[in-house]
């Protein structure tokens, strides 16, 4: 995983970083350096059937809460069976991480079913729902988003817009930066942000902050680089991007990964510390 991929030498710009990611989230500077959160809950992916059977062309259920048709879903693996059960795309695969603390549980709402397009937001809920559980789309103090997954296919997912390419072979000197376990990153600065950027494969993972606001970009980035030295990323066809964009003041975040498998393209976001955000991407299958 350690073989970089050269790309054609196109400057990065601004306006095609902007359309990446934006701001959003409550987790704090002093959050962002430091190591994954201790209470994660894992789940893996139930079996997939071939058909849909009520969320159908993007329409939203309404069921009620913990009746026998759509019963409280306690266990993590219990929700991605159930999410599996009603989709419409084939060969699907889902985030099976969440960053939980302790006593919370994993809600979903399907927002988009079709064959060539899936939308789901998860959240943390403070007592089991079901699936598509309509106090989901209210607003509740025991309940804060997690993260959306999308898949949709894509006539062009190589396109510039969602992969900006660069050249990090021939790094300046002056903007190299020893990530560890032989990975280079460049540090660049324009428009009052500063940048960072390093491959892994055939991953490009940047971390964008302000300027004034002096974030360590390079101590969070070794830390995700020390992750993925036990960790694998989903293995993209040909391009792959984990993005992270600090907010003014550093205080907010929004990770925005987004990866190419064939026709299809697939985007997690989440205003996750960045190292939690590389658990949920990692636990895709």
């Amino acid at each position: 995983m350690r073989k970089q991929t050269l790309w054609k030498a196109i400057p990065l710009t601004t306006a095609i970083l902007l359309t990446l990611s934006g701001c959003g989230g409550t987790p704090s500077q002093s959050q962002s350096n430091q190591s994954m959160t201790e209470d994660t809950t894992s789940i893996s992916p139930g079996k997939q059937p071939s058909s849909s059977t009520t969320v159908k062309d993007g329409a939203e259920s309404e069921p009620s809460i913990g009746d026998d048709l759509h019963p409280r879903l306690s266990d993590g693996n219990e929700v991605m069976k159930a999410i599996r059960k009603e989709l419409n795309m084939e060969n699907v695969v889902l985030p099976s991480s969440f960053p939980l603390a302790k006593g919370r549980y994993v809600g979903a709402v399907i927002t988009k079913n079709t064959p060539d397009d899936l939308y789901v937001n998860f959240y943390s809920t403070g007592q089991p729902l079901s699936l598509n559980d309509p106090s989901l789309k209210k607003s509740d103090l025991e309940i804060s988003w997690l993260a959306s997954y999308e898949v949709k296919t894509d006539a062009n997912p190589n396109s510039t817009d969602i992969f900006p390419e660069t050249d990090l072979q021939n790094i300046p000197k002056d903007m190299n930066v020893d990530l560890g376990h032989g990975i280079r990153g460049l540090a660049e600065g324009a428009a009052g942000s500063q940048y960072l950027t390093w491959q892994e494969g055939r991953w490009t993972l940047q971390i964008r902050s302000r300027s004034e606001d002096q974030m360590n970009n390079s101590g969070i980035a070794k830390k995700m680089v020390e992750y993925l030295e036990s960790h694998r990323l989903p293995a993209p066809k040909d391009k792959g991007l984990f993005h992270v964009q600090y907010a003014n003041g550093g205080d907010q975040v929004r990770v925005t990964t987004s990866w190419q498998d064939g026709k299809r393209l697939h985007q997690l976001k989440t205003d996750q510390i960045p190292l939690d955000a590389l658990r949920m991407v990692v636990s895709v299958k």
